[in-house]
């Protein structure tokens, strides 16, 4: 049969020969909606139901809270000594004299000095910092320079103990613990400030 161009409309819709399919499309899809409700109600109640069962289990068998769960895992580990590292280097005072000169070649040495100098370890982001600038600097002009004579040694050592402020009072345990699992030598620098019998390996 053949029908006129027009355009439609609402009450063309309502008079269109697929008035009966649009109704059952609506209503299957109606149906499988109520079905994917349905399922996941009960896969809801599943779960809760699983989740009540576990918490029954373990209080007949003493698993304990979910802490001390975690508390075996070498993850926590790493996140509660890394929380103990940075408690303890939040604690020490930053020196308020400092030496009138020093000489050295790299980033490195200045900060191992200092440790001796002052006697106190440095923090773990502090070496790893001066690690970088020390990289940084290969494959420029001045490469095989000393670092005393491009920068003043007292203002690279006030550089360096303003960074290392920083380490101290706003470095996040969570953060260290990140990089410590990516670093095999992370204990060389933290077994200054924690006992070498609480690294975890």
């Amino acid at each position: 049969m053949l029908r006129r161009r027009c355009p439609l409309s609402y009450q063309h819709l309502l008079v269109s020969d697929s008035e009966t399919e649009s109704d059952d499309l609506t209503e299957m899809g109606n149906a499988r909606a109520r079905l994917v409700n349905m399922r996941g109600k009960s896969t809801v109640k599943e779960g809760r139901k699983e989740k009540i069962k576990n918490n029954e289990k373990c209080n007949e068998e003493g698993c304990g809270n979910a802490k001390e769960f975690e508390g075996d895992r070498p993850e926590f580990l790493v996140v509660k000594l890394a929380e103990d590292y940075q408690e303890h280097m939040k604690k020490i005072p930053i020196p308020t004299i400092r030496r009138s000169d020093s000489m050295f070649i790299t980033w490195h040495s200045l900060a191992n000095s200092m440790k001796q100098f002052y006697g106190q370890p440095l923090h773990y982001l502090t070496y790893v910092l001066v690690k970088q600038w020390d990289q940084s600097r290969i494959g420029t002009v001045d490469e095989e320079k000393p670092m005393d004579t491009i920068i003043h040694p007292r203002k690279a050592e006030s550089t360096i103990w303003d960074v290392e402020e920083v380490h101290r009072l706003c470095t996040s345990h969570i953060h260290l613990a990140k990089l410590w699992v990516s670093d095999p030598e992370y204990s060389a620098v933290v077994g200054d400030v924690i006992p070498s019998s609480k690294l975890v390996a």
